[in-house]
């Protein structure tokens, strides 16, 4: 269940984000919706926070420089991508495509760290990214990795399973099966399903009882023709992680 307050914060954010500029407090309540008066007064406690201040008397309001800092400060301890930065970028290195770690919010899958292929044409996507479980191998890796009891329970909350191409898988049995075939081979595949033309390849696992899964994204034609060594790169790349966080 959302918190109402909390989230108006993260649309606040996301929207100076988005716009780049600053705006009026109407402004921001229009596009947030907002009711004014609540507005007014979450922009006002931000700016006693510090997080938001006003360049002009007419100009609106603008996030100061805290939120990166204290953003910087925050990512620069997290013992994930400290542990999985030189990971994904070796992954990004052998296989010459887009390398990210994704984990689940909710029924969604999440991108915790990208490494962005250097290929002119390539996958691009950010931390914090999200996409629909059934329809991105990261999705189908991290069902792999769920009990079966939490699969299925997690599935019942995606329904009814929505298409984001013509690529996609909507039939909840069908998927089903794709997923257990995927355990079976120890990766999992998509190809098209979230963004036309991509395709992604992916293992999945879970440390401290939480599913996480190692991600490879890349234009279907070229990754599909290298899937191969591809995979062979991810299951290296999964081999170093240490056994110790695993399972």
């Amino acid at each position: 269940m959302d918190v109402k307050t909390a989230v108006r914060v993260f649309d606040v954010i996301n929207l100076f984000a988005e716009v780049r500029q600053p705006m009026i407090y109407s402004e921001i309540a229009r596009r947030t919706e907002i009711p004014l008066s609540s507005c007014h007064a979450l922009l006002q406690t931000m700016v006693a926070k510090g997080y938001l201040y006003a360049p002009g008397v007419k100009a609106g309001y603008y996030p100061t420089q805290r939120l990166l800092h204290v953003a910087r400060d925050i990512c620069s301890e997290d013992p994930l991508t400290l542990l999985f930065q030189p990971l994904l970028t070796a992954l990004r290195d052998a296989t010459g495509e887009t390398a990210a770690l994704a984990t689940l919010a909710g029924n969604r899958v999440v991108y915790l760290d990208v490494m962005e292929s250097r290929q002119k044409i390539r996958y691009s996507d950010e931390p914090g990214g999200f996409m629909y479980v059934h329809a991105s191998a990261a999705g189908k890796a991290l069902l792999g990795a769920l009990p079966l009891v939490a699969r299925r329970r997690l599935l019942d909350s995606c329904e009814p399973l929505s298409a984001s191409t013509d690529g996609s898988v909507i039939d909840r049995a069908s998927l089903e099966v794709e997923v257990e075939q995927g355990v079976t081979l120890g990766w999992h595949r998509s190809t098209g399903e979230n963004v036309e033309d991509v395709a992604g390849l992916a293992k999945g696992f879970s440390i401290h009882g939480e599913a996480f899964a190692l991600v490879i994204g890349g234009p279907k034609a070229r990754l599909l023709k290298n899937q191969e060594p591809a995979v062979a790169a991810l299951l290296d790349i999964f081999d170093r992680i240490p056994q110790t966080l695993i399972g």
